[in-house]
């Protein structure tokens, strides 16, 4: 497999050239890769005869040698048609692109090119004329999505004070319903929770995604590679089986549709709420919603008297995919992240380890509000609880060496045995840390840092801070440390049961019974 190809999601490439009408370049610009690379990906499916449901199930290597062995195919010759025709005749009353392609499709015989390309070729006709080709939305195909450059405000109840939310609007191309949702800001997790509930607005997912270039949606956009969606973006559509594929730049007919929903959202949201006060996001999302409702239920004129909720009926929803079962748990993702020598990866100032065989490989890292997983060629290889203490780290011993493994083990039993010989208070505290910490590497440095302190301050005040240390339930080394520092490691704690003093003999003392 060539460089380019071990830099991209062959599989899902694969799987939109068997399972889209997209064209080479658009799944190429998708995936930042030339062109060529899916042609020739289109040639040798087609050689094979191989279905998604037998690519799904193959790995990356296997899918390596049954794809890549260097067999070539030569160019497929089409019947072209005369597209002056076909511009003449598209001109016509209630004649689409689609009709004239079956008229095409009738009489071309073996030389058969796809719909899409019928299309393309079509469109790449008509730029050579300086024509703008009617935009036609497939039914459940596209999504358009943007934020609206005027803003609703939330009041504070106390002072009054005014604080501008953003508005998040969404449309579907075919049936123009449309959604609309206010977020505390354009910040990407508020980018994805609107998607989210969006989503679920619709009740179902269409083929594509269709942002603006905003930092939320695309990290950078290049002539040459095209857009790099941002991948925690990216993962959100997985997750619904969606595609991103975000406006072209200086392209505004790309986003004419969600300007329009703008615009409309604009009017009855800003315009008639114009007068009220809201408190809270939720306040105001609720009005939105009802606002939304009377958008899409209002019959439209030039078609037919039909609402939007009706043509999202006919037209969207049975093009959509069905929801998945489980609601998209944000996640912040990293990827292309190259694994150390000591084979861990870093996220957040915490460490976490991966199979030592990864060294040098590049895994890309999630993480969510708990959890860090890590994945090789998007396999989970490692998961891991969420460090919140800079510095720490989380080692699994399945991932390391032998050699390491064996060490560790030796380290440990090595302390365990100089924490019996300097005290019980020290050995059982030492045990307790083991017991609350997973990460061993991390504790057997600071447990070392018992070792020091002995020698500092000695073995009998050291087992008098562990045993203080573990009445108040506290396992860490800088608790011990902080203690012995105060002089306090003999302070008795809340629960200590003290031993009764000796009442004094001298005569001025007086004893118990004087008070009774």
């Amino acid at each position: 497999m060539g460089e380019e190809e071990r830099m991209i999601d062959v599989k899902n490439l694969l799987r939109l050239i068997l399972t889209t009408d997209f064209t080479d370049r658009q799944i190429a610009s998708m995936h930042r890769c030339s062109h060529n690379t899916a042609a020739r990906y289109r040639q040798r499916l087609e050689e094979e005869g191989l279905a998604w449901e037998q690519i799904s199930k193959l790995d990356e290597n296997e899918l390596d040698v049954r794809l890549n062995d260097g067999r070539t195919r030569r160019k497929q010759r089409f019947v072209e048609p005369d597209w002056a025709i076909v511009r003449a005749d598209l001109h016509r009353p209630s004649v689409t692109l689609r009709d004239l392609y079956e008229e095409y499709a009738r009489n071309a015989g073996t030389g058969l090119m796809s719909e899409t390309e019928f299309r393309r070729r079509y469109k790449a006709y008509a730029r050579t004329l300086g024509l703008v080709m009617r935009q036609v939305h497939i039914p459940g195909h596209e999504l358009f999505v943007d934020f609206s450059g005027k803003r609703p405000h939330i009041a504070n109840a106390i002072t009054g004070e005014q604080t501008p939310a953003e508005l998040f609007v969404g449309v579907m191309g075919a049936s123009r319903k449309t959604f609309a949702l206010a977020v505390p800001s354009q910040r990407l997790p508020d980018w994805i929770e609107a998607h989210d509930h969006m989503m679920h607005f619709y009740g179902a997912a269409p083929m594509l995604l269709v942002p603006d270039n905003l930092k939320s949606a695309v990290v950078s956009i290049s002539r040459k590679d095209g857009a790099l969606i941002n991948p925690t973006y990216s993962r959100f559509a997985e997750h619904y089986k969606s595609i991103v594929l975000p406006t072209r730049p200086k392209r505004p007919k790309d986003k004419a549709p969600v300007e329009l929903a703008v615009k409309l959202v604009q009017r009855f949201v800003l315009g008639k709420l114009r007068n009220r006060v809201f408190y809270s996001l939720s306040e105001l999302n609720k009005a939105i919603a009802e606002q939304m409702d009377d958008l899409n239920t209002r019959p439209m004129k030039k078609l037919g008297g039909k609402t939007r909720n009706q043509l999202f009926e006919e037209l969207d929803r049975p093009a959509m995919r069905s929801l998945p079962v489980a609601r998209y748990e944000y996640a912040d993702w990293k990827v292309g992240i190259v694994v150390g020598a000591d084979y861990h990866v870093v996220w957040e100032d915490g460490y976490y380890s991966v199979p030592f065989r990864l060294v040098g490989a590049k895994v890309d890292i999630k993480a969510t509000a708990k959890a860090i997983t890590v994945y090789h060629r998007h396999q989970a290889v490692a998961t891991h609880p969420k460090i919140f203490k800079p510095g720490d780290s989380s080692t699994l011993r399945e991932h390391q060496l032998p050699a390491h493994r064996s060490y560790s083990q030796e380290q440990r039993a090595e302390l365990l045995a100089w924490a019996d010989s300097a005290g019980p208070e020290i050995a059982s505290f030492i045990q307790r840390h083991f017991e609350h910490h997973r990460q061993p590497q991390a504790s057997m440095q600071a447990l070392r840092g018992l070792q020091s302190l002995a020698r500092d301050v000695g073995t009998i005040r050291l087992n008098t801070a562990c045993g203080r240390a573990l009445r108040m339930n506290a396992t860490s080394i800088m608790s011990v440390r902080s203690m012995l520092r105060r002089g306090i490691e003999g302070k008795p704690i809340e629960g200590d049961v003290l031993d009764p003093i000796e009442p004094s003999g001298h005569e001025n003392v007086r004893g118990e019974g004087y008070y009774h």
